[in-house]
């Protein structure tokens, strides 16, 4: 199936403009922190830290240990900036989950993809683009699916210069309608003037799973399965006796994995001219047995420095190669079903659709080979004294194959007349971005300074994506392409495409570096909208007042920076989907006698001109102080109020569709943020500094259209509901199990009741937990005593809880063909028994109810990392400058404020079903 739909989008752009030249005294402890230079946008904007209006926390290449072996560079960061919650997806390479400042849009109740609620990611000038599945059957990212990426797994972490986190109006106005989830700005390692200077750097560790999962053992199956059948059968009698068998299939498909990483760059430069170029390689075995990820890359900076031109070129190649057959890892076979049969070969122990999961995964093929391609040049040229021109262009280029091929070996491939399955996702995506600015900045009467910036800016995002599957082969044993499939060949093939175009200018002020104020104004349009409503203006304001410039403050020494500032803006939101607005077509190749194509309208969703842009409104009011020039503290409180967000309706079928898309929702997230930075001790052979931030984020949805209460699956226990937060978890609370017969009791409207003497119904739910954590953040240490250094890093969530699949604790039915956990083993059997599980029977278990809902509340140790400095200071004219050995640990340890009952599992062991892995590693680092 084939959707085309022609379109045209807009967009903005931004500038270029110096930071101030200050001069300042040399022995000035005032502004000794004041003189860091921080980036503010993608197109060279930059100011010095008192300058700065906006809400922007900057992480350096100090303050990230890229010695974690994480494959992308957001697990390493989780716990370094206030106010970031950044999802930890356990499974390699799976997309990215970024949440700054609290959601971004309401949940989707239907399942299907909404709004984007993730920020504008952005590599040296480079918007990059999200690997994200699309609304339709093969590009869904469910299990029959392509496999998506994270988009920051593509580039190598060491290359990372700084990064900067934009969160308030002032900082992201800029980017306008695509800002409203925040910016991340990430600036990679340059060249720098003088002789070749050459690094290497080589890690190898050893992973094993952490927090398993505890299942029940040969004869504890046989036991409770016996028990299932007496309960489940008209004379009473279970009749299935223990075989003697029992294998713990969870420690076959997990064991021991290992880690490898290499880099290697050299740079240098001359008068007009500086250059880098690294190559780094990294290959994570999984302690999935089978499972891994490679990536190789390669990436170039070349700059030009040459009177009043600069030009800076950057291109990243890198393949991403992951390979994971073990695909039924957590799909636990009952105990009693054994590996291999007598003759050695692997037992068809699995059953329809189940198979042996060893035998799978050493005779079934997933994965997923990416090639991808950053580049960016950018221009800049003075045209007269304080007036520059500034072009930027950067394209981000992905080529991805996906492969899966279930075995007619195993019980994954084999069906009735079908002896293997074979599937091909091809996916070809490209974005790019062009943008060219001028800008002006001037002192004047010797106590003013102002900048301005205009600019406009032209982009474009495709996907083009196919899909070919088959099944049943004359050779089924071994990787069969989907052409030679015996029965029917299905090919499906989707294009996303939008475009868009910007203008925008930007005026910012001081007055003896005491009072500042910087307002933007930024005009959108993108092809995503209906044509009626496809501009949009956008725009922030902020001011601050640096209060230890004035003179009242010059006396004292206790504080050595003091600072307050406010900001009021308007982002939107456009990366909604290129197509939600639009009368779609399905085109079939074949549909008439003479070969022709044709096409008839989608059923699903009507056009509507009227779809037009989410829209955030943002206030932010900050206060930065610094104490005795060694702690640096900031406080912040914000509210983002988001209206005419795009939902999802369903309408009368009378109209030929099953639902609309319309502007009808609205909500708020509001929270405070405080964050620390302290040198504690600063001397020549001994330093200690410390970071340490917290927050906070409350959300509630205040306005909805065409809907009444409406509730999601059972899987999500999600509502939209006036007045309530879009991270509850909605359904019943559990009374526990009634001790005379075996029956899970409820609360229903007050009233306790048998799961037998009521039909569950949304309208009766109520909130029986949060998603959202009350308190996020992270603490880290780094101590340097002569050539020792040793640092650790801490992130904890407060609240929050998680709604766990209940089919491992009491869905009995599963036990045909899976075990379950230990937890089940806790089952009534006769009357009077006090227990936490029900009767063990047939009938459908209530999902959405308190019993499987767990808190979150932990502190995590994510990482320790010892490293010393060689004494090559002994070794006379040695080439090497400098070099270094390391010992790194990764998921170091977790302490939850719910423990697990003792022989049981809690929110430890059921948090992730794809188990973490905690890594031990050691190797060095030289630069010569």
């Amino acid at each position: 199936m084939k959707k085309y739909v022609a379109s045209a989008l807009v967009v903005c752009s931004i500038s270029y403009v110096d930071a101030q030249k200050i001069a300042v005294k040399k022995d000035s402890v005032k502004t000794e922190n004041i003189e860091e230079v921080v980036l503010t946008s993608s197109y060279g904007t930059q100011k010095l830290k008192e300058e700065v209006v906006g809400s922007i926390v900057t992480l350096t290449s100090n303050d990230i240990v890229t010695a974690q072996p994480y494959e992308s560079l957001d697990k390493m960061i989780a716990g370094l900036a206030s106010g970031v919650q950044i999802g930890n997806n356990s499974e390699l390479a799976k997309p990215v989950n970024i949440n700054i400042r609290g959601l971004g849009s309401l949940v989707p109740l239907n399942g299907f993809l909404g709004t984007s609620t993730q920020p504008l990611i952005i590599v040296d000038g480079i918007i990059i683009r999200e690997d994200q599945p699309f609304d339709e059957a093969f590009f869904d990212g469910g299990s029959s699916a392509e496999m998506n990426i994270n988009p920051l797994a593509r580039f190598n972490p060491d290359n990372i210069e700084t990064i900067n986190i934009l969160k308030d109006a002032a900082a992201v106005s800029l980017y306008g309608a695509e800002a409203a989830n925040g910016v991340i700005l990430i600036t990679t390692k340059k060249g720098k003037r003088g002789k070749p200077s050459y690094s290497i750097s080589s890690q190898y560790g050893v992973s094993q799973s952490i927090n398993k999962v505890k299942y029940l053992n040969g004869q504890q199956y046989a036991q409770l399965f016996n028990d299932y059948n007496k309960n489940n059968s008209a004379s009473g009698t279970g009749n299935y006796p223990w075989n003697g068998t029992d294998v713990n299939w969870f420690d076959v498909m997990n064991s021991n994995g290992d880690f490898f990483r290499t880099n290697f760059s050299v740079s240098g430069g001359m008068k007009h001219f500086n250059y880098r170029v690294g190559i780094d390689y990294s290959k994570n075995n999984e302690a999935k047995i089978i499972n891994s990820l490679e990536k190789k890359g390669i990436d170039a900076t070349l700059g030009l420095d040459y009177g009043k031109l600069k030009v800076n070129l950057y291109a990243a190649f890198n393949n991403l190669y992951k390979f994971q057959p073990n695909t039924y890892f957590n799909f636990i076979l009952a105990p009693d079903r054994p590996v291999y049969d007598a003759s050695g070969n692997f037992s068809l122990s699995g059953n329809a659709g189940i198979p042996n999961p060893l035998a799978a995964a050493y005779q079934n093929i997933s994965d997923v080979d990416n090639n991808s391609l950053l580049s960016s040049l950018n221009v800049n040229y003075e045209l007269f004294k304080n007036f520059k021109i500034n072009t930027l262009f950067g394209v981000d280029i992905s080529d991805k194959t996906n492969r899966d091929w279930k075995s007619g070996l195993n019980q994954s491939g084999i069906a009735n007349k079908v002896n293997g399955r074979s599937r091909v996702s091809l996916s070809d995506a490209s974005k790019w971005n062009l943008s060219t600015n001028l800008s002006y900045e001037r002192n004047f009467a010797e106590k003013q300074h102002i900048d301005v910036i205009a600019g406009a800016e032209i982009r474009q995002d495709q996907d083009f994506k196919e899909v070919h599957s088959g099944t049943n082969f004359v050779v089924f044993d071994t990787y069969q392409d989907p052409s030679l499939a015996l029965n029917t060949l299905t090919y499906r093939s989707l294009t996303q495409k939008n475009s868009g175009r910007s203008f925008f200018g930007q005026l910012n002020y001081d007055y003896k570096k005491k009072y500042f104020f910087s307002g933007s104004l930024r005009r959108d349009e993108s092809s995503t909208f209906g044509p009626d409503t496809n501009a949009s203006f956008n725009g922030g304001l902020g001011t601050s007042w640096v209060i230890t410039n004035e003179n009242f403050m010059s006396r004292q020494s206790v504080i050595s920076f003091l600072r307050i500032r406010t900001s009021y803006g308007m982002t939107g939101n456009s990366r909604i989907g290129s197509y939600r607005s639009s009368g779609l077509y399905n085109i079939y190749q074949n549909g008439f006698d003479y070969d022709f194509p044709y096409s008839y309208p989608d059923s699903s969703s009507p056009p509507n001109r009227l779809l037009s842009w989410e829209k955030n409104e943002k206030w932010n009011i900050g206060l930065d102080f610094s104490l005795f020039n060694k702690v640096d503290f900031t406080v912040e409180a914000f509210r983002n109020n988001l209206s005419d967000m795009v939902v999802s309706r369903d309408i009368p079928l009378e109209s030929g569709y099953s639902s609309a898309e319309i502007n009808g929702g609205a909500m708020y997230n509001q929270g405070i943020e405080f964050s620390m930075r302290a040198k504690w001790i600063s001397k020549s052979n001994f330093r200690w500094n410390s970071n340490f931030n917290i927050s906070s984020v409350q959300n509630k949805v205040t306005d909805l259209i065409g809907l009444g209460d409406d509730y999601s699956v059972a899987a999500l226990a999600r509502a939209q509901k006036i007045g309530s937060s879009t991270s509850a978890i909605w359904g019943y609370q559990w009374l526990g199990v009634n001790p005379s017969n075996g029956q899970d009791m409820y609360l229903v409207n007050g009233e306790a009741k048998d799961a037998n003497q009521f039909t569950p119904k949304a309208s009766d739910y109520s909130i029986i937990g949060n998603s959202q954590p009350d308190l996020i953040g992270g603490f880290s240490n780094s101590f340097n005593y002569k050539k020792f250094s040793l640092s650790f890093l801490i992130n904890f969530e407060i609240g929050g809880d998680v709604l766990i699949q209940g089919e491992l604790i009491d869905k009995y039915s599963i036990l045909f063909n899976r075990n379950m956990s230990v937890n089940a083993l806790d089952y009534w059997q006769n009357p009077g028994d006090i227990v936490s599980n029900r009767k063990p029977t047939n009938k459908a278990v209530l999902a959405n109810s308190t019993k499987y809902i767990y808190d979150n509340t932990h502190v995590k140790l994510q990482n320790i990392n010892f490293s010393y400095q060689l004494p090559l200071d002994r070794i006379k004219n040695s080439f090497i400058k400098n070099a270094s050995i390391f010992l790194d640990c990764t998921n170091v340890l977790y302490w939850y404020k719910q423990k697990s009952p003792a022989d049981k599992n809690g929110i430890r062991e059921f948090r992730y079903l794809y188990p973490e892995m905690r890594t031990f590693s050691f190797g060095f680092k030289a630069n010569f």
